[in-house]
């Protein structure tokens, strides 16, 4: 008998124990690819790539199978089905296992980290200077902000999702950072957040006098991956470049100038969010950051150690404002400049 659909067959086997999936609120906007491998972390990723193209995954949608890619967004009501066992790949490795959720809780680092806001749909936290928002580069798991957070979450209720960063803030640098609780929600602020309908303002001390009390810098910024020596483990360097960089629009405005320091309080609004952005605009114009150990004064940053104890850069996330994606309310969350930075100008 000829088939009329060039589609996949199966086995009775393969399909009796796998009943379908429904997409809930918490995963809507994830990629079909990441829900794959979230749910079913056992299987390889050679293995799943096979999946989808030998078309063993299917999601349908108002009861109408869609073509299958990994970049498929996934939305609420969507329906899942898998055409493969998951348990031929060995038992579904439970992530939760590898980091010590009570050892988290009690790291002494991580127990300074604040929580201004929280909802059912996201936190907003004050981190102090010296945390990584996530693992890596040295940094192991169960070190981290996100692993705060989710051992926060998970420690009230070991099936929670895993909650997502919805913007980064350099290790060294303290102050707010918003964590998403679900994909829903972490796709609708991230909407607001690149259409900048997310008010960011940082606090900072650079070196020197400013000559206009407030204006904006718009040089291009661009990064790339180098090694270093020549050899060895890649590092990311960024540079002001008008030709291949990226369009950067940083507005700031002076609040004070302190002559015995020889420097300026500054208030950054960003407009773009480039790494390292408001370090190197600052330090490319002959201001840098007060305490930046890549783009400062090293021998000012000497001085302010020895006579302050600054060790780290003065950039402070202070603030946080914009409409509730989910609720409509408007949010602002502020969190006051640490005394590391507030001692050395007062």
């Amino acid at each position: 008998m000829k088939l009329l659909l060039n589609l996949p067959q199966f086995k009775m086997s393969e399909t009796k124990l796998n009943p379908p999936i429904l997409i809930s609120n918490n995963d809507d906007g994830i990629r079909c690819e990441r829900y794959i491998e979230r749910q079913y972390p056992q299987v390889p990723r050679g293995m799943r790539h096979k999946f989808f193209r030998t078309k063993k995954i299917a999601v349908f949608r108002e009861g109408k199978r869609l073509k299958i890619e990994k970049s498929l967004t996934l939305h609420k009501r969507d329906e899942l089905k898998i055409f493969f066992q998951p348990s031929e790949f060995g038992k579904k490795k439970d992530t939760k296992k590898y980091i010590n959720f009570d050892a988290v809780l009690k790291n002494p680092k991580l127990k300074k980290t604040k929580i201004l806001f929280e909802d059912e749909h996201c936190f907003i936290v004050d981190k102090p200077a010296g945390v990584a928002v996530h693992p890596g580069s040295g940094i192991k798991f169960g070190h981290s902000l996100i692993d705060y957070c989710v051992a926060l979450m998970r420690n009230k209720d070991p099936d929670a999702p895993e909650p997502k960063l919805v913007h980064r803030l350099d290790k060294d640098t303290s102050g707010l950072v918003m964590i998403a609780k679900n994909d829903g929600f972490l796709r609708k602020i991230i909407n607001l957040l690149q259409s900048g309908n997310i008010q960011k303002i940082y606090k900072t001390l650079v070196k020197g006098q400013l000559k206009k009390d407030s204006g904006t810098i718009t040089e291009k910024i661009a990064r790339r991956e180098e090694r270093a020596n020549g050899g060895g483990s890649k590092y990311t360097k960024i540079s002001i470049n008008a030709e291949k960089g990226k369009d950067s629009i940083t507005h700031y405005t002076v609040e004070k100038y302190f002559k015995h320091l020889d420097a300026s309080l500054i208030e950054v609004l960003l407009e773009t969010g480039r790494m390292h952005q408001i370090r190197i605009h600052f330090a490319s114009n002959h201001h840098p950051l007060a305490g930046d150990q890549i783009y400062g004064d090293f021998k000012w940053n000497r001085e302010l150690q020895k006579e302050w104890k600054l060790k780290r850069q003065a950039l402070h996330a202070f603030s946080l404002q914009f409409i509730h994606p989910e609720t409509g309310k408007k949010i602002y969350v502020e969190s006051p400049i640490p005394e590391e930075i507030t001692s050395i100008y007062r």
